[in-house]
């Protein structure tokens, strides 16, 4: 009777979900205006000025979200983070539907709030403006809807599925790699009968329909997507052994949680409530085994762990109301996830200063495991906190060496840096620097062309560039310290001049996609 309480008509269940939400959202908000902006948050910004239905590495629905956001809010640091806080916070909430759906009543709703709140990778995600806070949202609505097909068998359902996602093809293109997945998972089930009726193919004409504009932009393109993925999987990802990749997926998951995790696992190939969720088990572990063996990021998995954390919640508050020391238990579990919590916290949103965060990760080491996901480094402190780093002081640098031109050259002058962060953040951050906007051959920078005539370019590099060869004079002005973002590493500042070929002509080498 206890769980059956209502409050302003609303039962405990809901009020404990709804709770949740506004606890994560406030958390998000009250660390959202320290440190600064992220590399790709600043690459995005600069996509949602050039609005297009598709770009070289991303679909289009981000970029249209960050430039509403910025109609609406303005183009702060603080109203940029709102989006994906609350995106973060409606993400809570069908984590806590999941459990509710799997017979769990409040107790377990809100051992999955809190598991969800330490989750350390979703909460650097739901940090910063990109793609993968929305990603995670639309994808944690079409595994709940998975869910709801599961427990109700409603063929119906095929077709908000189907456009789900198509809406998820449009935020990233995660939803692809869970296919194979899907496909085995359905095919050993007993829903296989479905592909025998109309209604799994209608979703999928849904998901086609919705996802057209960004087809054809692909097909008018010249599919750079492709380009971009096969280029990115063999020169940028690290082929991760077996015992990396999992130590990779648990330090984005939480090692902390490892035990609601194991106890997740084991109760959702067992019924909940009476309803056979063996489904979304099977779809997680042909997926983990797939995505391993194309050595595919561990970021991509983590949705999946959705539904393992709202089964392993129902499997603490069964157990805790079986055995005589149920109410300990329960004490125990919620004091644990709630150190657990303000842990993630501490060292997934900037909070405290970068020295705090490292010492309490080395301090805690064994649960703090090194990211091995991408070549040539290794990450110690989670990259989506330490990425937020320094790039205020790059963008300052590089004003310098542009005000110490003549008047007559600032006035052709431009800028070509040769990672699209570093653009990003000469775009976003330079305005108030009297900058210029900045050119790349990175990704979809390439596509918006020299930009320039090139007759005097600051040119932004962390290596000697094979643009400087196209320039009878390169000096070089400055060495810039940039120690967080591994992909700029320690970038040159040089000032070029004379160049040996037309801007169109330089322009066809630059291209890179990866």
């Amino acid at each position: 009777m206890k769980e059956q309480k209502y409050i302003l008509g609303l039962s405990l269940t809901v009020i404990t979900i709804l709770l949740g939400a506004i606890v994560k959202f406030a958390i998000h908000l009250y660390s959202a205006p320290e440190y600064g902006f992220f590399g790709d948050e600043l690459y995005t910004i600069a996509l949602s000025r050039h609005l297009a239905f598709g770009y070289v590495d991303l679909p289009p629905l981000v970029p249209a979200l960050a430039a509403l956001s910025r109609a609406l809010l303005g183009d702060s640091l603080f109203a940029y983070r709102i989006f994906p806080a609350l995106a973060g916070a409606v993400t809570l909430v069908f984590v806590g539907l999941t459990s509710r759906d799997f017979g769990g009543k409040t107790f377990a709703v809100l051992l999955s709030i809190l598991g969800f709140i330490a989750g350390p990778l979703w909460l650097g995600l739901n940090s910063i403006f990109c793609y993968d806070a929305f990603d995670q949202l639309v994808l944690a609505v079409f595994l709940y809807v998975i869910v709801r097909f599961l427990r109700t068998g409603n063929h119906r359902l095929w077709l908000l599925l189907g456009g789900i996602a198509g809406i998820a093809c449009l935020t990233k293109m995660t939803i692809l790699f869970l296919g194979p997945g899907f496909l085995v998972a359905l095919l050993i089930s007993k829903y296989r009968k479905d592909l025998l009726t109309p209604w799994p193919w209608l979703g999928a004409a849904i998901c086609l329909v919705v996802v057209s504009p960004y087809l054809f932009w692909q097909a008018a393109n010249g599919w750079p997507t492709l380009e971009y993925w096969t280029s990115y999987g063999t020169s940028r990802v690290y082929e991760a052994s077996l015992p990396e990749y999992l130590t990779n997926l648990l330090s984005y998951i939480g090692s902390l949680l490892l035990p609601l995790w194991l106890v997740g696992l084991y109760r959702i190939f067992r019924r909940l409530d009476g309803t056979d969720y063996s489904f979304l088990g099977l779809l997680l572990a042909i997926t983990l085994a797939m995505m391993f063996m194309l050595h595919s990021s561990t970021r991509m998995l983590v949705e999946l762990f959705m539904p393992i954390l709202a089964a392993g919640a129902v499997f603490v508050e069964e157990l805790s109301t079986r055995v005589r020391w149920g109410r300990w238990i329960r004490a125990g579990v919620v004091g644990y996830l709630l150190i657990a919590g303000v842990l993630s916290v501490l060292t997934s949103l900037p909070i405290l200063p970068i020295d705090g965060v490292k010492t309490i990760v080395y301090t805690l080491k064994p649960l703090n495991p090194p990211i091995k996901e991408f070549k040539g480094v290794t990450f110690h402190i989670s990259p989506l906190l330490s990425g937020k780093l320094e790039w205020e002081e790059l963008v300052r640098e590089v004003a310098e060496v542009y005000d110490e031109l003549p008047p007559e050259e600032r006035a052709i002058a431009g800028i070509y840096a040769d990672w699209y962060s570093t653009a990003g953040s000469i775009d976003e951050l330079g305005p108030k620097y009297g900058l210029p906007h900045a050119v790349s051959g990175v990704l979809t920078y390439y596509l918006w062309g020299p930009g320039y005539s090139w007759d005097v370019m600051i040119i932004v590099s962390s290596h000697l560039s094979s643009v400087t060869a196209f320039f009878d004079e390169c000096e070089l002005k400055k060495t810039v310290t940039h120690v967080y973002d591994v992909p700029v590493g320690v970038p040159s500042i040089y000032l070029c001049r004379k160049p040996t070929a037309s801007s169109d002509v330089i322009w066809t080498s630059m291209k890179v996609y990866r």
